[in-house]
Parts: C-alpha cells; sequence; structure tokens
C-alpha cells in the first residue's frame, strides 16, 4: 500500500491529507464557538439585562448551529469519498486545497450573517460560500467516481448515484438559500435545514434501494 501511495505521480500519503483536513475542519467547527462573543454587562444589571442581550442573539445562536451542521455534513463526505481512495494524485490535492480555503472562510460568513441577519449581502456572502463548497464536493466525487486508477475498489453505480443526489442536495440548498435572501435574508438561513430533508424524501422515493432499512436488508439476505 505504501508502495502505491509513493509511486509516480502520488507524491503524497492519503492519511497525511486527510490529517490535513481533519485538523482544518476541527478548527474551523470550533472558531464558530468562540466567535459566539460573552456580553459585558454590569454584575448589578446582568439578572435584568441578559436574558434579553441573549434573546437578541438568536440569530447568531442558529446560524452557528446550522454552519456546525453543515461543516459535520461535509466532513462526512469528505471522509466517505476517501474511503474509495488508496492514494491521492496532485489534481485530488488541490481539489482539497481550495475546499480547504473555504472552510476556513465558514466561521467568518457564519457570524456575518448571524450578525446582519436582516441584510441581504451578509445572508449572500455566507450562502455563497456554502455553493462554492457543495460544488466542490460534488467535483470531486465525479473525479474519484471517474479515476479507477485511484481506488481501493470499484464505486458501485447505486453507491455513486445516491452519493451524487447527496452532494447535489447540499448546492440546492445553496441556491434556494440565496433565493431567499433576495426576498427575506432573515429566514434564508432555513434552506439548510428544510431542503436535505425534501432532497432525501425525493430520492427514497424514486430510488426506494437507497433507504437504509432496505439497504440492511439487502445485505442479510
Amino acid at each position: 500500500m505504501e508502495a502505491q501511495e509513493n509511486s509516480g505521480n502520488n507524491f503524497i500519503s492519503k492519511n497525511r491529507l486527510e490529517a490535513l483536513v481533519d485538523g482544518v475542519f476541527a478548527f474551523a467547527m470550533t472558531l464558530l464557538a468562540v466567535s459566539l462573543s460573552v456580553p459585558v454587562i454590569p454584575k448589578a444589571e446582568a439578572a435584568t439585562e441578559l436574558p434579553n442581550y441573549i434573546g437578541t442573539m438568536f440569530p447568531e445562536f442558529l446560524s452557528f448551529v446550522i454552519a456546525f451542521f453543515v461543516l459535520a455534513s461535509f466532513w462526512i463526505v469528505h471522509h466517505e469519498h476517501f474511503h474509495f481512495l488508496h492514494s491521492v494524485n496532485k489534481i485530488l490535492l488541490w481539489l482539497n486545497i481550495l475546499i480547504l480555503i473555504f472552510v476556513v472562510l465558514v466561521p467568518f460568513t457564519t457570524n456575518l450573517s448571524g450578525d446582519y441577519s436582516h441584510v441581504q449581502i451578509a445572508a449572500l456572502i455566507f450562502h455563497v460560500n456554502m455553493l462554492i463548497l457543495g460544488l466542490l464536493f460534488f467535483i470531486q466525487w465525479q473525479y474519484i467516481i471517474r479515476t479507477p486508477s485511484l481506488q481501493n475498489g470499484s464505486v458501485q453505480p447505486h453507491r455513486a448515484r445516491d452519493s451524487a443526489l447527496n452532494r447535489i442536495s447540499f448546492i440546492i440548498a445553496a441556491c434556494t438559500g440565496i433565493a431567499i435572501a433576495l426576498c427575506s435574508p432573515a429566514y434564508s438561513m432555513l434552506a439548510y435545514l428544510v431542503v436535505p430533508i425534501v432532497m432525501r424524501i425525493i430520492i427514497w422515493t424514486f430510488y426506494p434501494g437507497t433507504r437504509p432499512f432496505q439497504r440492511d436488508q439487502s445485505k442479510t439476505s
């Protein structure tokens, strides 16, 4: 395996790249919480003022929760991608570098959309960040399934299709967020809660074989 990873153009090990990606995701997800500022209120007034202040922070908390789950989902997607690889090449390396650029931007765009949830440009910047990430992960997946020389085993057609549809759901969610932000920026973050659920229902309806319980039954039969 080591010989495969270090031969030819595969000059960097898959494990080393995964370690970098894990570290960047962990840093970005932690930074989301660190950016939630604790209010500075005189102790004598804290009992009355703090509840009101926390209430005004609801858009920030909502942005934090959604961004954290989106980043966690992208991290899971990345590990799924690398599960099918025995090595990486320069194209995959630079695709990952591009992905990490927009991953580390997520805390900034999340804070911006949380602090100015009613401002259109703030919401649009967040959604564009998510759209680019969704596109990059879709491109990465398409490259992996079309490059057998890097795979540690063939990707089954139903798995390739189901995973591609899952990546598309991120793209649709970001596009929906952009469309909603043009009319009502404050509600545009809800696209990341609603669209993936709707997309999963649609996928299960048209491709019943992708349902978890049916996959489990097919394994035991």
